[in-house]
């Protein structure tokens, strides 16, 4: 009987001693005497690792050392331990007391860490920012992964509405690697914004801008990789989630171009014109990749509708023509389209044998080739009123030298030794 009564005080006893240490490492903690509480938690579980309550004040002592600039230096992994902790605490399911106090701190440390963990992540990034750091960048990325993790483990536990992909915070694990040079990284982390189809935050106005960035850059990840289907999933996907952003449109253009699929690449054209019915540029690229589809083609290759495509080409240099009645390059292109339209009925006029058709034909072609001079000599006046720059004397060169086959096809001899002494002239001129 005396023995189990000793037992029992012998209980008591090392109970209200862990609660004065406890209380104790409370007291300092309560003080901001950080490390004076490290020094009592931290001898506290040793004793007792497993001990729900200590470990949860641990949680709260190491998270308050991680955010002080005074005693960061007592813990350089503060966050790292202070979340074990926490883990450990919340592990102990029985301990009702112990559930009662992280209710009433409304799980503070565990927000905490999450916030604290972004934080740092931020500042790293804006200090590897100005100089392009890569190390700098790293830690940042680290950081952000980091709060990710704490983060999933708050959504795991219902504490709080985090999405599984936690948009900002990905975002910046992603670009943070990508400036850290870990692309392997970046790739994982963009997968995960375009596979759930995020196109920014709710309320994120002109910030949300940022979030093309995951699609754009697996769009170009995967070109160069040679894998299509992802590089036209991601192209796809980032054109219906940004339906205001010509990239994708232009990206596809390309890779059809590339494929020589002029149908597909023609059907973007069309769609990008439609969007923009005010773009020069648009018009002009696709009357000049119809332009060279059907006159510049590789030798063997049939142009399909051929005919359909001049009234489509005709049609879009007129409405860049519109535009920009002065444009050097829509100017020169027109003219190409009529001077080449009159050797195609030329051509075509000494292949039949029917007099009065051949010498329609003749008239009509030498009425496209009368049509084409006035736009190359639109061309020729602009850069010569540029004042003969250097970087202009290819171009100039070319059409001044379409005009000599122009009027070489009308037989206007003196014409024809006029351009050919601007040719002769061009090098001289075009010298700065």
């Amino acid at each position: 009987m005396k023995k189990l009564i000793f037992s029992l005080l012998f209980t008591c006893l090392v109970t209200m001693l862990h609660a004065q240490d406890l209380k104790k490492a409370k007291s300092y903690l309560d003080a901001k005497q950080l490390d004076k509480a490290k020094t009592e938690i931290d001898g506290f579980i040793a004793k007792s690792p497993n001990d729900g309550e200590g470990n949860y004040l641990k949680a709260k002592i190491y998270e308050a050392i991680a955010g002080s600039d005074q005693f960061k230096s007592l813990a350089p992994d503060a966050r790292e331990q202070a979340f074990e902790a926490f883990k450990k605490s919340i592990a102990d399911s029985a301990n009702m007391k112990l559930k009662l106090e992280v209710m009433k701190d409304q799980y503070s440390p565990i927000f905490n860490l999450y916030t604290g963990y972004y934080e740092a992540g931020a500042n790293a990034f804006n200090a590897a920012a100005p100089t392009g750091n890569k190390a700098g960048f790293e830690d940042a990325m680290n950081l952000f992964i980091k709060a990710d993790n704490v983060g999933h483990y708050i959504a795991e536990n219902k504490w709080s509405n985090i999405a599984d992909v936690d948009t900002t915070l990905v975002l910046n694990i992603a670009k943070a690697a990508l400036n850290a040079g870990k692309n392997d990284v970046a790739l994982t982390y963009f997968k995960k914004l375009a596979d759930a189809h995020i196109n920014g935050t709710k309320g994120g106005g002109d910030a949300n801008s940022s979030f093309i960035l995951p699609y754009q850059w697996l769009v170009l990840h995967y070109k160069d990789a040679k894998d299509e289907a992802d590089m036209l999933k991601y192209a796809n996907l980032g054109k219906q989630l940004f339906p205001d952003n010509d990239y994708f449109d232009l990206v596809l253009i390309d890779y059809y171009r590339d494929q020589k699929d002029q149908a597909a690449m023609f059907s973007k054209y069309n769609e990008l014109v439609s969007k923009r019915p005010d773009s020069l540029g648009y018009h002009f690229n696709y009357a000049n990749d119809i332009f060279g589809y059907i006159y510049n083609s590789d030798e063997g290759v049939v142009v399909k509708n051929k005919d359909s495509l001049l009234n489509v080409l005709s049609d879009q240099l007129e409405k860049a023509y519109k535009i920009n009645s002065n444009d050097v390059v829509t100017n020169w292109l027109y003219s190409q389209y009529y001077y080449n339209k009159g050797v195609d009925i030329t051509d075509s006029a000494s292949k039949t044998k029917d007099v009065k058709m051949k010498a329609s034909m003749k008239a009509e072609a030498k009425d496209d080739f009368t049509k084409a001079i006035p736009y190359a000599d639109k061309a020729i006046t602009e850069l010569e009123n540029a004042g003969y720059k250097k970087s202009d004397r290819s171009r100039y060169k070319s059409i001044v030298n379409l005009m000599q086959r122009i009027y070489e096809s009308l037989n206007q001899n003196d014409k024809l030794k006029l351009y050919e002494n601007k040719y002769d002239a061009a090098d001289a001129k075009f010298v700065n």
